[in-house]
């Protein structure tokens, strides 16, 4: 069946169906790519701006730390899921987790190989914060697009 559908095989095939990503964590990869480029634009089309002079180098931090949140609020909630709790729980904690080495780490990484070192995050807390509020947000509007979906699509196979 992958190898029909997605041309892959052998190991490639095996982590894919081993990962077994759920819905809701593609969807906010989705999500974090849009945000992403939409912040992107904002950055280069100021003119005069130092990420319209530079909108290559900005890219791969823009780039960088999108993949990096999601990958470290992913393979977080993956471990956190282990533990007996609420896999929401696990998850929303991942999420925070994400943004927090975001601010704390990679960002300052990604800045230093892409861009020029100077970048700075001031806050910590607020955005952890928020972002686990609006993960939230998010989940309850994929769990009830998810709900509507089946029962439209089981009326659909009704008649």
């Amino acid at each position: 069946m992958c190898r029909r559908r997605h041309g892959c095989s052998g190991p490639v095939r095996d982590l894919l169906i081993s990962l077994r990503i759920e819905k809701h964590w593609k969807a906010l990869a989705i999500l974090i790519g849009v945000a992403s480029a939409f912040d992107f634009w904002d950055h280069v089309s100021r003119p005069g701006q130092p990420f319209a002079e530079a909108p290559y180098a900005w890219f791969g931090f823009t780039a960088a730390s999108s993949i990096s949140v999601w990958l470290v609020a992913f393979s977080t909630s993956r471990l956190l899921g282990r533990l007996p709790i609420p896999s929401l729980a696990a998850d929303t904690a991942g999420v925070g987790l994400g943004i927090a080495a975001h601010l704390l780490v990679t960002g300052y990484l990604w800045d230093r190989i892409f861009w020029n070192g100077g970048l700075h995050f001031d806050a910590v807390a607020l955005p952890v914060a928020v972002s686990c509020l609006l993960y939230l947000v998010f989940r309850g509007a994929f769990a009830a697009a998810a709900s509507l979906y089946s029962r439209v699509g089981s009326k659909g196979d009704e008649q």
